[in-house]
């Protein structure tokens, strides 16, 4: 017979890891299957060579201060620093302070909930056609912090969003001092003798009220059956949304055409991050001409893959990351590593043209993940397509007792 769980958690990201440690520390006998060979899911932390600062593949910031985040930083010692400094924009000659988050809000404070949702770029022309300079900023803006197309993203989604973040301080953002390792081990410790079966691709899930039967395929095990009385699954959106027919995707037996109506609802965001990592804050040498980058945060470039940079400021790491969303990642897919690299080199150079000498001659390496080819993500993080408000709720809804949803497309 197949082993018995009372819960198995398909996924081991951050919200299996949660659910398991609260289910274990309640007496519940609890199985974590993981497909890949590591738990944190898109909360991936490394080391880099003669580096204190970890370097982030995935999950970088905290954003507000929400009480149920903040009570668990405490617990697992996040020890939380807020970002500060200075931000600038460059147009490839010169670089100047400008605050484009207020050049955004100027547009995003216009967005109203009420009347028929719309795609955020129907909103924007008809409010700011006449203002090309905050329609840029505005578009920029929901590509590079939503990953979204602003064709597709939710006008009463975004309304919505905005007063929650109203209410947890959403524009203070902040970052764990030492990485979100630390969460991924606190939740580990805590973890102490629960069964984690890494390298388990689960390929199907036969369900009815009285349990469940995971099929799954190990590195070593081979096709492997387990049995529960209650499934939860982590799966990011992407892979849920993918076809059973293809590999690595998971199939529900009986289909649960609820469930993938409400997904159908969602997008995937996409986006490639790249750290760079230099011997040196060469940003902080004074360059005539130029105003002090020395509490650089953010900076804005025009340029056709990496419009975002941003600095690790208040800690003095010699480590710049590039953003690239949406249509700016769709440049770089198929790219060799190699060839990433030395794009956000170049990207870099045609930002800060000052410092270009710098660049080149202090560059230590180049480190990412592409999450949008990553089988087990499929994408970066989920936003609300026109129409939508409500799917993630329906995504997360239980299925007769027995099946149950969680993660960052559910929330």
């Amino acid at each position: 017979m197949p082993a018995q769980d009372d819960v198995l958690i398909i996924g081991a990201g951050v919200a299996g890891l949660a659910a398991a440690a609260e289910l274990h520390e309640a007496g519940i006998r609890v199985r974590l299957l993981e497909a890949r060979d590591r738990i944190g899911g898109r909360a991936w932390s490394i080391d880099a060579e003669g580096l204190e600062q970890a370097i982030e593949l995935g999950a970088e910031f905290i954003h507000g201060m929400p009480p149920e985040l903040f009570s668990i930083a405490q617990a697992a010692h996040l020890d939380p620093i807020e970002l500060g400094g200075e931000n600038f924009a460059s147009d490839g000659k010169s670089v100047k302070r400008f605050d484009f988050f207020q050049k955004s809000e100027s547009v995003l404070n216009e967005l109203d909930g009420r009347g028929p949702d719309r795609p955020f770029m129907e909103f924007v022309h008809e409010h700011v056609k006449k203002d090309p300079e905050k329609l840029q900023w505005a578009t920029r803006y929901v590509r590079g912090f939503h990953a979204a197309d602003p064709e597709l993203i939710s006008v009463h989604a975004m309304v919505r969003e905005a007063r929650a973040e109203g209410k947890i301080e959403g524009d203070r953002q902040f970052r764990p001092a030492h990485g979100y390792r630390t969460l991924v081990e606190w939740y580990q410790r805590r973890l102490a003798g629960v069964a984690i079966d890494l390298n388990s691709r689960v390929r199907s899930i036969q369900w009815s009220r009285s349990g469940v039967e995971v099929l799954s395929f190990g590195a070593r095990s081979g096709r492997l059956y387990r049995q529960a009385k209650k499934l939860l699954v982590t799966l990011p959106l992407g892979v849920l949304q993918a076809d059973v027919s293809e590999n690595d995707a998971v199939e529900f037996v009986p289909d649960l055409p609820q469930k993938r109506k409400a997904a159908s609802r969602l997008a995937m965001g996409r986006v490639l991050r790249i750290t760079l990592h230099f011997r040196e804050r060469f940003w902080a040498i004074p360059k005539p001409g130029m105003p002090s980058l020395t509490q650089m945060r953010f900076l804005m470039a025009d340029d056709e893959y990496f419009p975002t940079w941003w600095s690790v400021y208040p800690v003095e790491a010699p480590l710049l990351v590039g953003w690239a969303p949406d249509i700016y990642a769709d440049k770089l897919r198929g790219k060799t590593h190699d060839q990433v690299v030395a794009q956000a080199r170049a990207s870099l150079e045609h930002a800060l043209p000052q410092y270009a000498r710098e660049i080149r001659e202090r560059l230590v390496a180049g480190y990412f993940h592409d999450w949008q080819e990553d089988p087990f993500s499929r994408g970066a993080y989920s936003y609300v397509k026109v129409g939508g408000l409500g799917a993630q709720e329906a995504l997360g809804a239980p299925v007769e007792n027995t099946l149950f949803f969680a993660g960052e497309a559910t929330e």
